[in-house]
């Protein structure tokens, strides 16, 4: 579990769940503390930090723990470095576990396995949760089911979540497949499980155990895992979790022996007595949507929350013909879920018509989360969901608040909406009127949304060929951008391993020349090459600071033999 930046706002649902699970669960499904406790003492024997050697074993460990309990498994390797890791370069894995269903509609489990840093038990954050989801597999692996159930165990959490990352990009295909994607994170220290879902996806909750209270948190203070990766695809998802893990995650008091094994065990019902209630499918509801005179108007046969989407962006459940569209051509979708989870789309293309907001300033509204002045009015976030919360100053006196985003009317904006923005530059401008019609006060933020899926860019090619006598090649190019804030790329060099048994790759330096003298420095030596002959991937993370130019240096050798080769990305 990453901790994230506290920002104000209300927008996810948080739920606290009774500890049963739903009625539509069968009785033998019933989970065993005992072995999720066993799994969990077992991991925490592993160090698992970045570019720790024992997280292969405990990646063999995961594997052999899937297969016995029925699962096809599989595994993801993937290679990533930057200037800030210490190694520099680590290499990891993921591991997918897959119970066949009858159809091909999927509900994804997942849990990371690494940890922060080293001599980390880890204990809550994760060896637990991976232990409840393989208990999951367990008590499922005797039920028929329609949905086919993948089990991820992801590496690289810790380090942004590389892994859940890295697999989404690799299957795209299976978005759409996705019925709901449900992450175990910090789940095993406390007494009360937790469960957040946006309010998109609410539907979730319908399918879970009756809870006990409902609030709303903060969107933006909750802390960051994997779900926020399957967010930004704009796949339903819920995290179960608990708090208590707060003041001893990330540290050596994360032990297994201080875990809550019976809440554990509880949390395993729970999602599988949820992949049971998931599993009865179904239809979703029909959708009628059309844009006239640049107004969004939808309807659905039976008043079931819309979520609408203008060019890529979510604005979360809206009223039928709360949005107005900015002047020129759009493309609309209405999105809609039946109680299992069926999805139902309507798109339209659609003018908008011209739209200023007011610019007259007033005390009577503020965005919390905004810059302060003197300040860099933008602000840079990393979440998949932004809240487009306000604060009344005198809200006896204000009857409307609207909001414009990306110059977007929507009107009688709640505080808190939550809204999944493209990667890239936005702005949020909040309205407050009087009972007159008066304008009381304008608030403005802009902000940017660094992208989940990063810009990749193609860093080049190291071949290594000892059949037949040893060759050395390299390659790479210049790309040419413009510079965005806060915009991070995935420069991935490609290795082509041919017969390589004595063969090593300094792969690579890497060297970033910046403005004002920003400079970065980073040799790879001796990486041993895999004997046989295969493909392999290193990606490099780059996050410019500013405009200028950046160079990275690809290089292999293998005796007397070298190749070299330059890449570079110009960013005016």
């Amino acid at each position: 579990m990453r901790q994230s930046l506290i920002l104000r706002g209300a927008a996810v649902l948080l739920v606290v769940l009774a500890g049963i699970a739903p009625a539509a669960a069968l009785d033998n499904l019933t989970a065993d503390p005992a072995r999720i406790e066993e799994v969990t003492y077992d991991l925490c024997t592993f160090e698992r930090a970045l570019g720790s050697k024992e997280r292969t074993a405990a990646a063999t460990y995961i594997t052999t723990a899937m297969e016995e309990r029925g699962l096809s498994v599989s595994t993801g390797r993937f290679a990533y470095t930057n200037c800030y890791f210490d190694p520099p370069l680590a290499l990891s894995s993921n591991i997918i576990g897959v119970r066949e269903g009858a159809t091909d509609r999927i509900v994804v489990i997942s849990a990371h396995y690494d940890t922060a840093v080293p001599e980390t038990p880890g204990a809550d954050d994760n060896a637990a949760g991976v232990a409840t989801m393989l208990e999951v597999a367990r008590i499922l692996n005797a039920t028929p089911l329609n949905r086919t159930v993948y089990f991820i165990a992801f590496g690289g959490e810790e380090t942004g979540l590389d892994g859940s990352r890295r697999w989404l990009s690799d299957n795209p295909d299976l978005h759409d497949r996705i019925v709901v994607a449900i992450n175990l994170d910090c789940m095993a220290s406390g007494d009360r499980l937790l469960a957040t879902v946006l309010p998109q996806h609410r539907w979730i909750l319908d399918v879970l155990p009756p809870c006990i209270e409902e609030t709303p948190a903060r969107l933006l203070d909750a802390a960051r895992g994997d779900e926020h990766a399957f967010r930004a695809a704009g796949i339903p998802t819920i995290r179960l979790y608990e708090r208590d893990s707060h003041a001893i995650i990330h540290t050596a008091d994360d032990r297994p022996e201080r875990l809550n094994y019976t809440l554990a065990a509880e949390c395993a019902e729970i999602v599988a007595g949820t992949v049971v209630g998931l599993d009865a499918g179904g239809d979703g509801p029909g959708i009628d949507l059309s844009v006239e005179n640049g107004t969004v108007i939808f309807t659905t046969l039976n008043d079931a929350p819309i979520e609408v989407i203008v060019d890529g962006t979510s604005l979360g459940v809206l009223p039928s013909g709360s949005v107005t569209l900015p002047k020129g051509p759009h493309v609309v979708q209405a999105v809609t879920y039946g109680p299992t989870g069926a999805k139902a789309v309507a798109t339209v293309m659609g003018e908008g018509v011209e739209i200023v907001p007011p610019t007259v300033s007033g005390s009577a509204v503020t965005i919390p989360w905004g810059a302060d002045p003197g300040e860099d009015p933008m602000i840079h976030l990393t979440f998949a969901a932004v809240p487009l919360s306000y604060r009344l100053d005198r809200p006896e006196e204000v009857a409307r608040v609207d909001g414009y985003f990306d110059g977007i009317l929507i009107r009688d904006l709640e505080d808190g909406q939550a809204v999944i923005p493209t990667p890239g530059p936005h702005s949020f401008t909040v309205v407050a009127y009087g009972p007159d019609g008066a304008v009381l006060g304008v608030d403005r933020a802009d902000f940017s949304i660094s992208s989940y899926g990063m810009v990749e860019l193609d860093g080049g090619i190291l071949q290594v060929d000892e059949t037949g006598g040893a060759t050395c090649l390299a390659s790479a190019q210049t790309y040419t951008r413009t510079y965005t804030p806060s915009e991070r790329y995935l420069i991935v060099v490609g290795c082509d391993y041919r017969d390589t048994a004595d063969a090593f790759l300094r792969a690579a330096e890497f060297r970033v020349d910046g403005p004002g003298g920003q400079k970065c420095e980073r040799r790879f030596f001796d990486v041993p090459v895999l004997n046989d002959s295969r493909r392999e991937e290193i990606g490099f993370w780059l996050e410019p600071e500013g405009p200028g130019t950046y160079h990275w240096t690809i290089s292999c050798s293998e005796g007397d033999r070298r190749a070299a080769e330059t890449g570079s990305l110009v960013l005016s």
